[in-house]
């Protein structure tokens, strides 16, 4: 049983889709960033960072921050042998999405959402960014199911980070995104990962699948 420390954000529910993927046994252990729990001393013994996702193994007493970390950790059966050319695309793309997308939609969306007032530099530079991440990711899915080739936990860290309506991207202009996004929203995995969040905190805006 592995204890998933979570909040139903873009980064918390990676875990959780890969865990439903995979039919892993775990429980989830919410972790309320919105009310500062991820800066207790507790949490912060497992994740010295202070944020979500974290897990913890009891059987081993492992315990490990950061959710490239744990997709690797715990990929399985959509983790390519290692060291193998499958195994190294996937890892290209989830590092991609770990020192890429995460900070810049990321900054995006709290610039858009959550700044008192509008600051046009910072969000012509971030809206421009973002354009230019969506551009990388359709020319990767062009004539491609998914990012990787095969389905694999790159899919599963990029797609929660999509989020079109909240990042002010049309998607009529990134077709392949548009349908590989569908495809993941069809899984069933995927359906109960977003179903869990919702029972924990439905008003998250990361839920909402346009």
């Amino acid at each position: 049983m592995i204890e998933l420390y979570y909040w139903p954000t873009a980064n918390g529910l990676k875990i959780g889709i890969l865990a439903e993927e995979l039919g892993l046994a775990y429980r989830i252990v919410p972790v309320n960033i919105r009310q500062g729990e991820q800066r207790s001393e507790a949490f912060q013994r497992i994740s010295a960072n202070g944020r979500i996702p974290a897990i913890v193994e009891p059987a081993s007493g492992l315990a490990l921050f950061e959710s490239g970390a744990i997709l690797n950790h715990l990929g399985g059966a959509l983790l390519p042998p290692a060291g193998s050319p499958a195994y190294l695309r996937v890892q290209q793309w989830l590092f991609w999405q770990v020192g890429h997308v995460t900070p810049y939609l990321s900054q995006l969306q709290l610039f858009r959402e959550k700044a008192p007032a509008p600051i046009p530099f910072a969000l012509d530079l971030l809206q421009r960014e973002a354009e230019r991440l969506y551009g990388v990711l359709e020319q990767a899915l062009a004539g491609e199911q998914y990012v990787a080739g095969a389905y694999s936990v790159a899919d599963i860290a990029i797609f929660p980070w999509i989020q079109p309506a909240r990042q002010g991207i049309d998607l009529a202009a990134y077709p392949a995104i548009a349908a590989w996004r569908e495809r993941l929203k069809a899984r069933p995995a995927v359906q109960r990962a977003y179903a869990r969040g919702r029972e924990i905190a439905a008003e998250e805006k990361s839920l909402v699948l346009e």
